[in-house]
């Protein structure tokens, strides 16, 4: 009975380890100007050219809602306390963030690419944008 509540305990908490492990040192001293980085002049992160973009590593720092004006809303949400994870998903590959409570807001403080066949996580983070450029209309 009690190796039972051990081993369920060990399988509860183990992915909360995980995720507090790959999530390393929070950023921060850094503001968040990577909305600026993702913009041309006169339009939207959301309207950016995926070339400017830099890859996913550009999002650490930014807020929910600026996360959200570059790649719209998550398909998925989970809270797994003390991080957010919103996901992603392309054609080829799928975009985790790790989003922590930071001071009065959040911020994003580590991402994650997965796909099925090797990817650079700029491409993945390109085409995501793309995809989401595509989906509205600009």
């Amino acid at each position: 009975m009690y190796r039972r509540s051990a081993f369920r305990l060990a399988v509860a908490v183990l992915p909360l380890g995980l995720v507090a492990a790959c999530a390393g040192a929070p950023d921060h001293g850094r503001p968040p100007k990577a909305i600026a980085a993702l913009s041309a002049p006169g339009q939207t992160g959301a309207q950016a050219a995926p070339a400017e973009a830099g890859g996913p590593a550009v999002l650490r720092g930014l807020s929910p809602a600026e996360v959200k004006a570059v790649l719209g809303a998550p398909g998925f949400q989970r809270r797994d306390a003390p991080a957010e994870i919103w996901q992603y998903r392309g054609r080829g590959c799928t975009l985790d963030l790790f989003i922590y409570d930071v001071g009065a807001g959040q911020k994003v403080d580590h991402y994650s690419v997965r796909s099925a066949a090797p990817v650079a996580d700029k491409d993945c983070f390109d085409a995501l944008v793309a995809e989401r450029r595509a989906l509205s209309g600009s």
